[in-house]
């Protein structure tokens, strides 16, 4: 929103030692923030009068002509196009170093010297939508003609123009919760209580007649519609609006039309009150305010068709809506050249009513930006005779017809609240006397009755959803104070660290591992999925939550698993990859009752390659290794098979039980029928699940100090064939079997089926360290040792290859 200082010193003597920035540093501290502070002078800089001497056709364009004009100092040669450009005219020039915007569209640029055609132009002559002036009488074609004001060439158009005022840009937003700062004297009251002047009352010098011409109004819908104010004015004269009204206008952005809606326009942003004027001709006997019929429609101002809904408001007369209410006028009561009887229409609407009528037609306009801030309903009477006392001054022959229509369907019974001065204080920090505190709030045009707890009675232009209880009076006491008066201190509680989160530092500690540890993508998902991702992985609904007010058809169960949305995960992310790994760490939840859901904290991930299937279910139950080693939790046990997973296939998976056979985790290959079901039966897939709270509660085995071994370790290979079904676990523990006292360290580093292995067997290759703390190993030592594991492996069915 833009505000004009000239506006604002209307009502409010702004002390001569404060500067418009530090006005606008004051306002940002105190009311609201103002993001810039624009001197209309420099807009017009390098803008001056001129007056062509002499004027020649463009040699090599016809629609160009070279002017010689006069601009005080010297005559400047320019070249123009414009069509009524002619000798010894007055127009404004735009010299080298101005900047303007080309034909009034797109951004600012700045003035060079050119060659047009071939022919040198030393700036511009410029039409009025050219340096933002926006002459609504010049054609499109035109230049802006300044002969009637008969100029001094050379004279600064600031000046020609009276540019003398500075424009703040206030942040829309920091206005939200206040719809009294919508118009200039609402800024006004603000500035009077900042800078403690006294504020000059709006009082419209109008006679409002008793009798005469009188718009009848029906309000069938007073919820839509709280106060609704109307008067007729007749021998209207509509022409262009007087410099004035037009420069206002234009000095905060709005554009300029006729002089009746250039006055519904200045009203608004005088005081915060939209307006709208009806050609009285057009409007069938009354006006009726009501709800839309359903598939009504209206031709709007703007020239659009609109189709209404029941739940919008309009404006109607007998047989038509002719505006939708607070938002857009209709065509149909337009007014224009031909008008000369009016009905000026001031009304408060519903905010919300009015916000999703906006919303649902596509149409925001600066009514409606006010409107859904909720405004006050003692306004529009105030806004019915300031319009009819400017229009009475620039239209001489205009007449109020007669009395004011006015419905009001609102309780005007004014707020009033308790304050205790004390707890003011107290709260703000500071020492405050009850005069001073109500000194402030008087300046903002509170009534306070003082005792212990004043009563203080809110005025109604900030009793619309804005000051309702005793702290909002104190927010008002402590920001005219001054936030940055306050002395900055720490507040006098005990200082201590907050409680350590156990479980959030491990939940790191696993992120750690997964991410950067063992190279996994982690992904983040919806704690939803619907049917058809419960269908895809085999599952059922039991033992699931469903949502009775789901917002998709995917998301209708609470998920009791993470893996059916790491499987869309992997169908998504195929397209990109061939290769890749994937983790999620997040809640699952059960239905085990009539009460709330067991909550866990899971952790899921997958491996997709296209390769060996053997090798990618290996690296999955390294990953849930490495985090059992990560969180040093032993005597958990891998059991082969899995049960309750109908995801995983039966025959290729694992599950880990700690000593009380608590499942801790899962890793298993992806069953067929799921992988197909997600369009991946072309890549290998291992999974693995870790429950992860019950993991946590495990006791994890102390970690101690060991010294490095003082004597060297032995690290011998030993590679054995044996039956393919037979377990890896069976296998180490037939090799550690041999001498647990020598053998430190058994790690397999390869599995082989294929050439030179019978088909159902495999081939198993360790590395084995020896290594014992009381002396050095000799070559008996490793041959003794080796000669046991491979009877031991024997034993067992192996053969050892290489031997």
């Amino acid at each position: 929103m833009h505000i004009s200082l000239n506006w604002i010193k209307d009502f409010v003597d702004i002390p001569k030692k404060l500067s418009p920035e530090e006005l606008g540093q004051l306002l940002t501290l105190k009311t609201a923030e103002v993001e810039g502070v624009e001197s209309e002078a420099e807009k017009f800089a390098n803008m001056v009068s001129g007056k062509v001497v002499k004027l020649e056709k463009h040699p090599d364009a016809d629609s160009l002509q070279i002017a010689q004009v006069d601009i005080g100092d010297e005559v400047i040669q320019l070249v123009c196009g414009g069509a009524n450009l002619k000798k010894e005219m007055a127009v404004a020039v735009t010299k080298i170093g101005a900047k303007v915007q080309w034909h009034g569209k797109g951004e600012l640029i700045t003035l060079e010297k050119v060659k047009i055609r071939g022919v040198e132009s030393f700036g511009m002559i410029a039409a009025s939508s050219e340096i933002g002036l926006n002459n609504p009488n010049e054609g499109e074609k035109d230049i802006l003609d300044l002969s009637d004001k008969e100029p001094k060439p050379g004279t600064p158009l600031s000046e020609l123009f009276e540019k003398n005022d500075y424009i703040f840009e206030i942040d829309n937003k920091s206005l939200t919760h206040r719809p009294d700062l919508w118009g200039h004297y609402g800024m006004a009251r603000e500035v009077a209580a900042i800078t403690e002047t006294r504020l000059k009352p709006i009082k419209p010098n109008v006679s409002i007649p008793s009798g005469g011409e009188q718009i009848e109004v029906e309000v069938k819908d007073s919820k839509l519609c709280p106060r609704f104010c109307a008067l007729v004015i007749k021998n209207i004269k509509v022409q262009e609006s007087p410099d004035w009204l037009r420069s206002r206008l234009q000095a905060i952005g709005h554009g300029v039309h006729s002089n009746i809606v250039d006055v519904t326009n200045y009203v608004m942003a005088e005081i915060g009150q939209p307006m709208h004027a009806f050609d009285k001709e057009k409007i069938d006997e009354k006006i009726i305010v009501r709800r839309a019929e359903e598939g009504e429609r209206l031709t709007t101002l703007d020239g659009k068709e609109r189709k209404l809904t029941k739940t919008m408001g309009v404006v109607a007369d007998q047989k038509n809506a002719v505006s939708v209410a607070g938002i857009i006028g209709g065509a149909n009561s337009e007014i224009d050249d031909n008008t000369t009887t009016i009905i000026l229409e001031a009304a408060n609407w519903h905010p919300s009513i009015l916000r999703r009528a906006s919303i649902e037609l596509g149409v925001r306009t600066d009514a409606v930006q006010r409107f859904e801030k909720s405004l006050d309903p003692n306004l529009p009477e105030l806004a019915i005779k300031r319009a009819a006392e400017i229009i009475l001054e620039i239209c001489p022959e205009a007449e109020i017809a007669g009395p004011m229509t006015d419905i009001k369907n609102f309780d005007n019974k004014a707020i009033q609240i308790e304050l205790d001065p004390k707890k003011a204080i107290s709260k703000i920090g500071i020492e405050l006397s009850p005069k001073e505190i109500k000194e402030i709030l008087e300046n903002l045009e509170f009534k306070v009755e003082e005792g212990d707890l004043m009563k203080v009675t809110v005025p109604s232009f900030r009793a619309t959803k804005d000051i309702n209880i005793e702290d909002d009076l104190i927010e008002e006491i402590a920001r005219i104070y001054g936030y940055d008066n306050i002395q900055a201190s720490i507040p006098s509680l005990p200082a201590k660290l907050p409680s350590e989160n156990t479980e959030r530092l491990k939940k790191h500690r696993a992120r750690e591992l997964f991410s950067y540890g063992l190279g996994f993508d982690e992904v983040y998902n919806y704690s939803f999925y619907g049917k058809s991702e419960l269908s895809n992985s085999l599952m059922t609904e039991e033992a699931h939550v469903k949502l009775l007010n789901y917002l998709s058809a995917d998301q209708t169960h609470m998920r009791t698993s993470l893996i059916p949305n790491l499987l869309k995960n992997l169908q998504h992310n195929i397209k990109y990859q061939d290769e890749f790994s994937i983790y999620e760490i997040g809640r699952s939840y059960k239905e085990i009752g009539d009460f709330m859901p067991l909550e866990e904290k899971q952790i899921a991930g997958a491996i997709l390659i296209k390769g060996n299937q053997e090798k990618v279910f290996y690296e999955a139950k390294g990953s849930i290794e490495a985090f059992l080693k990560k969180f040093t939790l032993k005597n958990i046990e891998a059991k082969k098979g899995i049960d309750n997973t109908p995801y995983a296939h039966p025959n290729q998976a694992l599950t880990y039980i700690d000593q009380n056979a608590q499942t801790i985790a899962k890793v298993f290959n992806i069953h067929p029928l799921v992988s197909k079901n997600h369009g991946l039966d072309k890549y290998s897939i291992a999974l693995f699940e870790i429950n992860f709270t019950e993991a946590m509660k495990l006791k994890p085995e102390e970690e101690k100090y060991k010294s490095i071994p003082k004597f060297p370790s032995i690290i011998m290979d030993i590679s054995v064939v044996i039956d393919k079904n037979k377990e890896i676990a069976e296998i180490q523990k037939a090799i550690e079997k041999a001498d647990p006292k020598l053998i430190l360290k058994i790690e397999l580093f390869d599995v082989y089926k294929g050439e030179n292995v019978e088909k159902n067997k495999k081939a198993v290759a360790f590395k084995i360290t020896l290594q014992t703390p009381t002396r050095t190993l000799t070559d008996q030592d490793m041959s003794a040792v080796q000669l046991k594991i491979f009877k031991n492996l024997e034993t067992i069915g192996g053969q050892i290859r290489g031997k």
